[in-house]
């Protein structure tokens, strides 16, 4: 599937958001595999979309990101978020 128009419809943001539970990667990561003909561009549209509506449900670390493309991108993994880190 091509990134050229994302496809951020709530019903496949969904799905992209329950593949992600299954999975140990970070949301970036995850989205480079399953659309490895993408640009950085649609790929941050699709984390951001999957932020967006289930941002409770990922955790994070302070220092924990990665470069693409002349992007620093946050890394975030699948699991409930600690109030106290």
């Amino acid at each position: 599937m091509s990134l050229e128009t994302p496809d951020l419809s709530p019903g496949n943001v969904e799905r992209l958001h329950r593949k992600l539970q299954s999975q140990r990667e970070d949301i970036y990561t995850f989205l480079k595999r399953e659309y490895p003909d993408g640009g950085v561009e649609e790929r941050l549209k699709y984390l951001a979309a999957i932020l967006n509506d289930f941002f409770e449900e990922y955790t994070f670390g302070e220092d924990d990101e990665l470069r693409d493309g002349g992007y620093v991108i946050k890394r975030f993994f699948p699991g409930i978020r600690s109030e106290n880190p």
